[in-house]
């Protein structure tokens, strides 16, 4: 989308439904005016000295019938507006959904999880009353007021002007009440997203809170941002509520001048009692429904807010990908380069001039203390990340020139952060592959050393896992998302700390199984452990952000001082553990 996303593109987006909504409630609202105009006449046969009892009966049917036609036609009309609100915030969220997709990876760091939640869930779910409620309200309320003033102005033009004198002062009055309004509502979401993101931190991080006797008042931001929405609020309600008594009392204040002035008129001969009654019902609504119009205008100016944030994200610049782009066939074998890059966050050096090569088909790993750009290396495969200076080519080709999707299909990753989805084990594993069968994800969860747990499992692959993989240890997790990564058979795998959360012993039979699972494949591993990657066919060492040492075990300990040191400091305190035991 190339303009400011707004309500008419909104009803751009379900026209058919929406406009035939509006139209509806346009309708309705016409036929809630027969009713008056069917008291008008009846009136005027009361009045007379001998009143036609059947033409009043038949005027009384007209008024029922008006009446149950408005509600039907309403009900159809809101029916028809929550089809297309529905439609369109399904597509939005689509739209939002691929955008994200292939965002560039500053745009994510720029927002947290707690905003994009917001924008997605909490903005978009907001369209709803915006589209299925004001959207029919707007256009009653707004051809009522047309539809009863051209209905008054034919039975009396003074008496219709007078219904709307009232008008003028009170839209005054409307424009000095909502002066600011829209600084109000940005300032107004901007705390509320503040807050949803302390929320989300503070129930993520409940654990915590219960195991040191916390409790909110101990998360000073959440608190103070708590304490100052209450009192935006307050200051906002107290502000409006003086005028906004008055705005009411003057969309009603046309009875005060149609009521003598209908009197004079009558006493004077020149209107008949029928039509002074008419005027008396029907001059209220036509200054009545511009309050539900004003409740419209101003929910559509907090929704403002929300769909500029929507309209951000539906223009999320995607990564560098040239037009195009052809990815290498599938049948090359797939090394990883790394030609001088350099990676910066926030102006801190995470990367300092790397280059190196993962053959393909061979077991890479990375090594070096926290810190030092390992995982980083990882995330610029992926493009998780992008390079501020140099390349990182795959099969020899630029990642920025494959095709994003091409990419991804030839890589199997496992992030430092397990995630897991809501579902069984099976559902789980067929992430990576929905069409895997069941000897297929047995053999990719051996594989990871998994299928030992999960056959314990209530009921094997189909067990439910709650949310984030809830019940499971973190070692579970983590090797449950090892054999997804398996299971997916890519040519290139990458494992940022795959089983940082095993303990020893299966650390060794995870890396055993891993090196037979991997056989043919561009393994590419981050690792603490260096016992568990000395197998490797290639190890480099890095050291804050450059490459320091690469090259086989034995090669190192020769010649790199420091991995020989990480070496000793690990096998000095394996062997001081043994002599504890």
């Amino acid at each position: 989308m190339n303009r400011t996303l707004d309500v008419r593109m909104l009803i751009g987006m379900a026209p058919w439904s929406l406009g035939s909504a509006a139209l509806l409630a346009c309708l309705s609202a016409l036929a809630s005016l027969v009713p008056f105009y069917c008291l008008y006449r009846i009136a005027s046969e009361l009045f007379v000295p001998t009143p036609n009892i059947a033409e009043i009966q038949g005027w009384v049917a007209w008024a029922v019938l008006a009446v149950l036609l408005r509600w039907a036609l309403m009900a159809a009309s809101h029916s028809l507006a929550h089809l297309g609100a529905f439609d369109v915030i399904h597509r939005l969220r689509l739209c939002i959904a691929e955008r994200l997709a292939h965002a560039s990876p500053r745009f994510h760091a720029a927002r947290g999880s707690g905003e994009l939640r917001k924008v997605v869930m909490d903005d978009v779910g907001s369209l709803e009353g915006l589209l299925a409620h004001l959207l029919p309200d707007a256009a009653a309320a707004l051809c009522t007021p047309l539809f009863a003033f051209a209905l008054l102005l034919t039975m009396d033009w003074r008496l219709g002007l007078a219904a709307l004198a009232p008008l003028p002062v009170a839209l005054l009055l409307q424009a000095w009440m909502m002066r600011g309004g829209r600084q109000r509502m940005v300032d107004w979401q901007a705390m509320q997203a503040r807050l949803s993101a302390q929320w989300a931190e503070y129930l993520r991080g409940m654990p915590v809170v219960k195991a040191f006797g916390l409790h909110a008042r101990s998360f000073g931001k959440l608190e103070s941002n708590v304490l100052a929405l209450a009192s935006w609020v307050e200051h906002h309600a107290a502000r409006l509520s003086v005028g906004w008594a008055w705005f009411t009392a003057l969309l009603s204040a046309n009875l005060i001048l149609i009521a003598p002035l209908g009197v004079w008129l009558h006493g004077r001969g020149e209107v008949d009692a029928a039509t002074v009654v008419l005027f008396l019902l029907v001059a209220p609504i036509v200054l009545q429904p511009l309050l539900r119009l004003t409740f419209a205008l101003g929910e559509q100016q907090r929704r403002q807010v929300a769909l500029e944030r929507i309209d951000a994200l539906l223009q999320a610049p995607p990564m560098n990908t040239p037009q195009h782009a052809v990815a290498p066939a599938a049948t090359t074998l797939h090394a990883v380069t790394f030609d001088n890059v350099h990676l910066a966050y926030d102006g801190q050096a995470a990367l300092r001039g790397v280059s190196f090569t993962a053959p393909a088909g061979q077991v890479t790993a990375l090594v070096g203390a926290s810190g030092s750009g390992k995982s980083s290396l990882l995330r610029l495969v992926s493009r998780l990340e992008e390079a501020d200076v140099g390349e990182v080519r795959v099969a020899g080709k630029d990642v920025r020139e494959w095709p994003q999707d091409a990419l991804l299909q030839r890589l199997g990753t496992v992030l430092q952060e397990v995630f897991l989805f809501h579902g069984s084990v099976a559902d789980n594993l067929r992430r990576a592959r929905p069409d895997a069968t069941d000897a297929e994800l047995a053999a990719a969860a051996r594989a990871a050393r998994a299928d030992g747990f999960i056959s314990a499992l209530p009921q094997g692959y189909d067990t439910p896992l709650g949310e984030r993989g809830a019940g499971l240890s973190g070692g579970e997790r983590q090797r449950l998302t090892l054999a997804r990564a398996l299971l997916r058979d890519t040519p290139i795998l990458l494992l940022d700390e795959a089983t940082a959360h095993a303990d020893a012993e299966n650390d060794r039979l995870i890396h055993e199984s891993l090196l037979q699972a991997c056989q043919g494949r561009t393994l590419l591993m981050v690792a603490h452990r260096l016992y568990s990657v000395r197998h490797a066919d290639h190890i480099v060492v890095l050291d804050a952000g450059k490459v320091v040492g690469q090259g086989r075990h034995e090669e190192l300990l020769a010649s790199c001082p420091t991995y020989r040191k990480s070496w000793e400091d690990q096998q000095a305190a394996a062997d001081w553990q043994l002599a504890r035991g």
